[in-house]
């Protein structure tokens, strides 16, 4: 299809993406192209629409985001894909061949570095059409529909951070941050075997589906000044373990405070400040543990797949927008906004 034009939302500026017809690639050797079907907006697109530009170094022409994506095969290239298989692709550019990848740690690939994923430092797939790496594609049960492929990359890396806090029978956990991922994670913990699931929130503005998913069992109000008191009485000492989706000091400081001595912090959020300010004495004197959670590997990827093939997580209730391309611009500055509910949206080009 070389020479043939697509639709694409492009990132002309800070703040501001513009329909525009763009040339489809050329498929090269290990590549495959794809007809889109769904692509979630996810809140790395937010930073990287703020400032106008990409993660990629140097010139980055007609670049389109979009990395929580499926779509149809229309050009398999001699993959093990076939024509109209479809197919949800994996963002991380991971090299294969390094002591992280060789370990099944391919989330902490060398040359990734936390930055190097698909609609980060290449074009996305805010777009008609995308063309990939046939390896970081794989096939998509009937099971799973369009959307709920959009979301696999939000419940992958809530998916991965559950696994990473080791969660018992009982435990009393509690989520910092109000976001898609947050509230997927209450599901999983939920469903792991926790006996009591809260959040932290700072208003209720995106809280519809959580409190209508049913899941967590308390809602803690960071605008209370008696917050922590309350916390440690609902707990009888404190939560077992405490995930931080924001990535703020006043919410990594939130968890530290909440969980009980020799507890357990997931560090999900990510900071725009590379440096935040940590109660370094309450982590030290109380034991308490922090854990950092980045993405998943190739095989909770597929598993996360799978997660939802078998009914076990049903990520489409916490969908609450499905939009075509011309409405993208008009939703990032509706996900900014201090009033709007808008929790997850899917663009469906």
């Amino acid at each position: 299809m070389q020479g043939q034009m697509m639709k694409a939302a492009v990132l002309t500026g800070p703040q501001c993406v513009e329909i525009t017809s763009i040339p489809i690639p050329e498929v090269r050797e290990g590549e495959i192209e794809i007809r889109v079907s769904a692509c979630g907006v996810c809140g790395s697109d937010i930073h990287m629409w703020k400032a106008g530009k990409g993660w990629g170094k140097g010139d980055m022409p007609n670049f389109t985001m979009g990395h929580e994506f499926c779509g149809v095969v229309t050009n398999p290239n001699g993959s093990d894909f076939k024509r109209g298989d479809r197919v949800v692709f994996w963002a991380n550019l991971y090299c294969g061949e390094c002591d992280m990848c060789r370990a099944g740690l391919e989330h902490l690939c060398r040359r990734v570095d936390g930055t190097n994923y698909i609609g980060f430092v290449c074009n996305g797939a805010y777009a008609e059409n995308f063309v990939g790496k046939a390896k970081n594609a794989y096939l998509l049960p009937d099971s799973v529909s369009d959307v709920a492929a959009g979301l696999i990359d939000p419940l992958m890396v809530a998916y991965h951070a559950v696994r990473k806090a080791n969660i018992k029978l009982n435990d009393k956990v509690l989520v910092v941050g109000t976001g898609i991922i947050g509230t997927m994670i209450g599901e999983l913990v939920k469903k792991s075997g926790a006996g009591y699931v809260a959040m932290s929130k700072r208003n209720d503005r995106k809280l519809s589906q959580a409190k209508k998913a049913g899941y967590f069992d308390a809602y803690f109000d960071s605008n209370q000044l008696d917050m922590h008191k309350q916390m440690k009485k609902a707990t009888g000492g404190g939560f077992d373990v405490a995930f931080e989706v924001v990535g703020a000091a006043e919410t990594l400081d939130t968890c530290i405070q909440a969980v009980k001595p020799g507890g357990r912090v997931v560090l999900i959020g990510n900071s725009m400040t590379e440096t935040i300010p940590v109660n370094i004495n309450r982590a030290v004197l109380q034991e308490v543990q922090l854990l950092g959670s980045v993405s998943c590997t190739r095989q909770e990827f597929s598993d996360t797949i799978s997660i939802i093939a078998n009914g076990l997580i049903n990520p489409e209730q916490y969908v609450t927008d499905i939009i075509p391309l011309e409405k993208l611009q008009e939703t990032f500055e509706r996900l900014i906004s201090t009033s709007d509910p808008i929790l997850k949206a899917v663009v469906k080009p």
